[in-house]
């Protein structure tokens, strides 16, 4: 039986393992109501097979756990070329697929590497959006814009600015509010970035860490420099009723490389997730709204 609490949880599956029975394992620890696949049988969520999806959908439904979304890696390539955008519209066939296999209604999608002005790439960039918005649309299934250090929309205000030139009904915003803590700009994640989000945020990954000298250092949900405890209290007076999902995004005994943040998927990933995700868990399950 699920907890009753604020708001409903769930993982990305791996932060914990590319084992299912480990992230299985870990919902049931937890009362997890949903889980989002970035990667797992040690593959990405748009090149499972049937007999994996269809193993994933038989166990996740015996234990009334939902797939919520599919975390790929939509947009993250090279806005200037045009083999690598072919390639992105290919993974969205896929991932349609696999969603409508498992019952997902949401896929995750970014804004191109940073290469140039987000200004100059703007037009460019508003135009693959919509024609992804539209492909997810005519399949039941909504876009989510996530903002990261990594691509041109770089935190909320940007991504912001997209959304509302794409003017698609299904492009909606992944906040994100850790991901500012990496940001070139330096925007603030709560309020500045829930504010700038507002009204178009259909699901919520919640991650934290401390910024030094040497550059953001991942550590568990509330122990960091993102006010999780208004967030919290702020979604629950302006009535969200998405998902909060879990994206650990450190490791307790080692470190993960730039490439592994920038592109996480695989066993190298893994590695040690699911004791920080227990850490990370805990942490947030003590503050006042999932008691």
């Amino acid at each position: 039986m699920k907890a009753m609490r604020a708001f409903k949880l769930g993982i990305i599956t791996d932060e914990v393992s590319q084992d299912l029975d480990e992230v299985m394992a870990f919902a049931r620890k937890y009362r997890l109501d949903t889980i989002e696949i970035r990667s797992i049988f040690d593959k990405p969520a748009h090149t499972l097979t049937d007999a994996e999806i269809e193993r994933i959908r038989e166990r996740t439904s015996a234990e009334g756990i939902h797939v919520c979304a599919l975390s790929a890696p939509i947009f993250k390539c090279d806005l200037d070329n045009a083999e690598e955008l072919a390639q992105q519209y290919a993974i969205a066939e896929r991932c349609i697929e696999v969603a409508g296999k498992l019952g997902a209604t949401m896929i995750r999608g970014f804004s191109f590497w940073a290469k140039k002005p987000f200004e100059e790439a703007e037009p460019a960039i508003v135009e693959q959006l919509r024609k992804m918005a539209q492909l997810l649309e005519a399949n039941g299934l909504l876009l989510m814009l996530e903002f990261d250090p990594s691509v041109y929309a770089s935190n909320a205000r940007k991504t912001r600015r997209l959304i509302d030139q794409v003017n698609a009904p299904n492009l909606r915003a992944l906040y994100d509010p850790g991901n500012d803590l990496w940001d070139p700009d330096q925007e603030k994640p709560f309020p500045d970035g829930y504010e700038y989000l507002k009204g178009t945020i259909a699901h919520i990954h919640l991650k934290d860490a401390v910024r030094t000298a040497e550059g953001p250092e991942g550590v568990a949900i509330g122990r960091g420099e993102v006010d999780y405890e208004g967030l919290f209290q702020r979604l629950r007076d302006d009535g969200y009723d998405g998902y909060l999902i879990v994206e650990t995004h450190y490791r307790l005994t080692s470190k993960l490389t730039e490439e592994q943040l920038k592109r996480p998927s695989g066993s190298s990933f893994s590695i040690g997730g699911k004791e920080a995700s227990e850490e990370c868990m805990e942490s947030l399950l003590a503050m006042n709204y999932f008691r």
